[in-house]
């Protein structure tokens, strides 16, 4: 007997209301922003503009504040689909989309098949308080380190140039403050070549992976640009940049381990997911109104696991501490894939027409795009517009804004139409008086002079 034909795989909106983040926020919202109030606190708060970002991602994919509707033009099934918030750092739904852009942009639009190698840069928690405080302080250092790996790569081609992304992590393995650097950089330089028509190319000259040794001299070179760059801005003075070069322990690390062969371009989508990834997994949380407790499931440190055990109001603190400076890049390109660099558009051409002949059928190479459908497409593998029931791609015919049509809406599919509600904040706790400074959030410069001190000795 014939196998009846398969069905296209469907995809399933997500529920936002059933994450278990979503509902803390609803219930600890007000409470988090009563505590914002209390400046007393001596731990670090952000903004109280914070709050109205919670607010916005309440509504992120509620239909109750809008939607588009997609119609299969053979059957007439329908897709409704809510608007996004699109907030950084808050909403892990946007920042998995654009983690998703960020990799295909990369790969299909910039990146040729060559050797990769990541970078991983950490500086001192004295730094960091400054890096956040002051923003544009992590693109000198990015550009200090971007020189750096330049000048080691092009040891053996001097007339070379590297190709470089940087992604700016703010976050640690615990949920904490923690900013450090990633570097996605080719193993090696490019250089421009003319062939016999005087065609402009760019060819790729591998260079040799870095030694202990030479590891440690880069480190110490990016250390020494790093401390000197701060005291001419005036960050720190020179006799705290003269205390910390005399450290046995610099706090600074350089990491050149990860490697990425030419032919491995699905473990370099990994790496480059890696790197754009969110600050924070919801699988990893688990919320217990009854007993007010927040679990996180931090990473392995040492191969033991790590939990998390907060109150939730402690952990809306921790995550907002986590979003990024307004305006303020996340990603930036150094080298060869510099905005103005005269080689990025040879590099750029190589990587499209390996795309071109690699692409899957269905799908064009070397044009990424910013819909919902395509990073949806990305991330799961599954065309969200493929009807259920006939396979026939879906059509946008409606976008539905106005509050009583959403509400017919929500009441013609039996959805709840009603906005979602957070609950009224609580009686603040008292302040402990004796607490120190949070060394988890890594914003107190004093967390550097702590030594299991209880209080800390004045200054």
């Amino acid at each position: 007997m014939p196998s009846s034909p398969r069905s296209p795989a469907c995809y399933r909106p997500r529920d936002p209301r059933g994450s278990p983040f979503y509902r803390l926020v609803q219930d600890h919202l007000e409470d988090f922003a009563q505590s914002l109030q209390q400046r007393d606190n001596r731990k670090p708060l952000p903004d109280p503009s914070i709050v109205d970002t919670f607010r916005d991602f309440l509504e992120c994919g509620i239909l109750r504040f809008g939607a588009v509707r997609y119609r299969c033009p053979d059957c007439g099934q329908n897709l409704f689909v809510g608007f996004s918030c699109r907030r950084r750092g808050l909403c892990y739904s946007c920042d998995a989309k654009r983690s998703a852009y960020t990799a295909a942009h990369a790969m299909d639009c910039l990146l040729p098949p060559v050797d990769y190698r990541q970078w991983v840069l950490s500086v001192p928690k004295r730094l960091r308080w400054h890096m956040n405080a002051r923003p544009d302080l992590v693109g000198e250092v990015s550009s200090i380190l971007a020189q750096v790996i330049d000048e080691h790569l092009r040891q053996r081609h001097p007339d070379g140039q590297s190709a470089q992304l940087h992604f700016v992590q703010r976050f640690g393995a615990a949920l904490n403050l923690h900013l450090h650097l990633h570097v996605v950089a080719a193993d090696g330089v490019f250089e421009e070549v003319r062939d016999h028509w005087g065609r402009r190319s760019a060819c790729f000259a591998k260079a040799p992976a870095p030694t202990r040794e030479e590891l440690a001299c880069l480190l110490e070179t990016v250390r020494r640009k790093i401390l000197r760059r701060f005291v001419r801005l005036g960050v720190i003075p020179q006799e705290v940049a003269d205390q910390m070069l005399s450290w046995g322990n610099s706090g600074f690390s350089l990491h050149a381990e990860t490697c990425v062969k030419a032919d491995d371009r699905e473990g370099l989508r990994r790496l480059l997911r890696y790197c754009s990834r969110p600050g924070f997994s919801p699988k990893r949380l688990r919320y217990l109104p009854g007993q007010n407790l927040a679990i996180y499931d931090a990473e392995r440190q040492e191969g033991a696991c790590r939990q998390l055990r907060l109150d939730p109001v402690e952990l809306l603190r921790r995550i907002a501490l986590l979003k990024p400076p307004r305006r303020k890049n996340l990603v930036r390109y150094h080298g060869a894939l510099a905005p103005n660099a005269p080689m990025r558009p040879l590099i750029a051409e190589a990587a499209r027409r390996y795309a071109r002949k690699t692409a899957p059928p269905g799908r064009i190479a070397g044009a990424v795009s910013r819909s919902w459908a395509s990073l949806i497409a990305r991330v799961f593998e599954v065309d969200p517009l493929l009807c259920p029931r006939c396979g026939t791609r879906m059509e946008p015919v409606a976008v539905i804004m106005e509050i009583p049509e959403v509400t017919r809406l929500m009441d013609h599919l039996g959805l709840d139409a009603e906005f979602p509600k957070t609950l009224p904040a609580r009686s603040p706790p008292e302040p402990e008086a004796a607490e120190f400074p949070d060394e988890e959030s890594q914003l107190d410069p004093r967390v550097d002079l702590y030594e299991g001190i209880d209080p800390l000795p004045a200054d």
